[in-house]
């Protein structure tokens, strides 16, 4: 046990200095057998926290919500509805959102019912996730009235 104080590190010089060795990638990358990203982070073996996946997520939903509001209408949704596609534009991506076509015109135009039901069941998208897409569906076409049918956990 020593009795001399311990240093404190110097946080910003050490981060300089792992910025500099590491280097930056945005996409994972194969590193010694392992998958990194960013500044040399381990997936493979140290993962997330979920406070990490919380951060990259709040990151996301704002990614997407700029995204959509290319949408002319998208500001003009009510809360409920833009959530829906929000998930939408997570999930999918907005490139893939955007070939939605009926469903983008039917918001445009207040057809609630009628976007819906190009989300569940009249896509493949309902096929392929029909859970999610039922949902998506149920919150585009009740809008606020949906809420109290799909409460957060």
């Amino acid at each position: 046990m020593s009795l001399l104080p311990r240093a404190k590190l110097p946080t910003p010089m050490l981060k300089d200095l792992l910025k500099r060795q590491e280097g930056f990638s945005r996409f994972p990358y194969n590193d010694v057998n392992d998958t990194s990203i960013g500044f040399g982070r381990n997936l493979s073996q140290i993962g997330l926290s979920e406070e990490e996946a919380d951060f990259l997520l709040d990151n996301d939903i704002e990614r997407v919500k700029k995204e959509l509001s290319r949408f002319d209408f998208f500001e003009d949704l009510n809360s409920t509805r833009q959530i829906a596609l929000i998930s939408m534009g997570y999930n999918l991506g907005i490139s893939r959102l955007s070939r939605f076509t009926k469903m983008i015109n039917f918001l445009e135009s207040k057809q609630w019912a009628k976007a819906a039901q190009e989300v569940y069941p009249n896509s493949l998208y309902a096929e392929q996730v029909p859970n999610r897409a039922f949902e998506i569906s149920e919150l585009i076409c009740w809008g606020d009235d949906a809420k109290s049918t799909f409460k957060s956990e």
